[in-house]
Order: C-alpha cells, then structure tokens, then sequence
C-alpha cells in the first residue's frame, strides 16, 4: 500500500484543540507516520506561531526546522496584526485557501482541527 501524503489544516480558535494539531503534526513527521507531513495555519490558530509556551514553542520549532509547516494565512495575520512575528520564526504567510487547494490537488490528505 502506497504511503500517503498529509495536511493538517489547523483553523480552529479552541488553544487546546490547536495545540493538540501541531504536538500530533511533529510527532507524524518526527516518526515517519506518512509520506510527507505539512502544516497551514488559518485563522486564530496562526496566533500559536508567536506563543511563548515551551511545549508548543518546542514544537514549532521542530516543524519549522523540518520544513513541515506550509504556511500561514496571510490576510489573517494582516488582519490580526502579526504578519512581522510570524515571518521572522520562519513561517511563509501565503493565502490558506489558495494552500490547502494546492495541497490537496497535490494528492495530500487533509486532517482539519
């Protein structure tokens, strides 16, 4: 059976839920579970990028260093203000819609949270 390329497509506004996205998200990547693993930031969960928390700084980092996070919506981040912190950790800021739709054209699954 062919190995299976995944998005996770993190919107939600729940803190909880999104970190629960990216710890499940480094620890696919980190262990190989799929193909490929990506990650793209919408909406209030792109506010996670610039957190301060340990473990989901640590996290971040990881996907940042392992090229695992796509992107983040970039009218969002312009709408909230934090385009700048966000593109200074490292993180594009790229349309999500206009993302996920490459993304799943590209024959990559979305798990959305």
């Amino acid at each position: 059976m062919a190995s299976k390329k995944v998005v996770f497509y993190v919107v939600t506004g729940e803190t909880d839920k999104a970190k629960m996205a990216l710890t499940v998200a480094r620890r696919a990547a980190e262990f190989k579970r799929f193909e490929d693993v990506k990650v793209v930031l919408q909406g209030p969960s792109e506010k996670l990028i610039i957190d301060e928390d340990p473990a989901v700084k640590d996290n971040l980092d990881f996907l940042i260093k392992n090229k695992c996070i796509d992107s983040a919506c970039k009218f969002i981040a312009d709408k909230m203000q934090i385009s700048e912190p966000i593109m200074k950790r490292g993180v594009e800021l790229k349309p999500g819609g206009e993302r996920l739709a490459a993304l799943v054209n590209d024959d990559y699954l979305p798990l959305v949270f």
